[in-house]
């Protein structure tokens, strides 16, 4: 037996289908190189199926139990929370915006402050971003503070955006590196928690 071969025989069936495969395993004969390597290719397909499989339920577990913590904590559900931003319908910007979201919480949650207020962050001038195109409003600039400053003019988010107008820029510039010229102005747990909080204020005013 070639290993050599049925090495190569195994690249060569790499991009062909699974009913490919038991064709070409029916064509040859058990012991030939090429029935052998088809063979492999569809253990190797079932292999990375089954682990693909439980890498999927694994995350699911985990990101229930990271929404029974949000919940508690916060008061809102992961179902609610899809809701109140309906107005987003791409359907990879939800899936980013849910990720870092449930990131940033993590992150505070461990102690990882300065990358959580950086994710809440990023999270909520994605949102307001969204929400201006949403209501069909044009900022001076594609940035953060532009954004606050559309939403101002234009009445929009009254509450939210008189509650973060200061405190999501105080938590945007307290990350840069410059800002950390020594330890009291190491970014706390507290603040990393209220950057996530401020998530869920905006949230609920959408």
């Amino acid at each position: 037996m070639n290993k050599k071969a049925i090495e190569n025989w195994q690249k060569h069936y790499s991009d062909k289908s699974d009913d490919e495969l038991i064709i070409a395993m029916h064509q040859f004969i058990p012991s030939s190189e090429m029935h052998i390597a088809a063979k492999l290719e569809l253990e190797h397909r079932k292999q990375q199926s089954e682990l693909k499989k439980k890498k999927n339920e694994d995350n699911i577990l985990i990101n229930t139990a990271i929404w029974a913590d949000i919940t508690e904590e916060f008061g809102i559900t992961k179902k609610s929370f899809g809701k109140k931003i309906n107005f987003i319908k791409d359907r990879f910007c939800r899936k980013v915006i849910f990720r870092d979201l449930e990131q940033a919480y993590i992150l505070a949650k461990k102690g990882f402050s300065k990358p959580s207020v950086i994710l809440a962050g990023a999270v909520i001038e994605e949102f307001l971003r969204q929400y201006l195109i949403y209501k069909k409003v044009t900022p001076d600039k594609d940035t953060f503070d532009a954004y606050i400053k559309a939403c101002q003019d234009n009445s929009i988010l009254k509450s939210a955006i008189h509650n973060l107008s200061n405190s999501v820029r105080y938590f945007r510039n307290i990350v840069h590196i410059e800002k950390e010229k020594d330890s009291k102005y190491t970014i706390s747990k507290a603040t990393a928690k209220g950057a996530v909080a401020s998530i869920f204020t905006i949230a609920n005013d959408f």
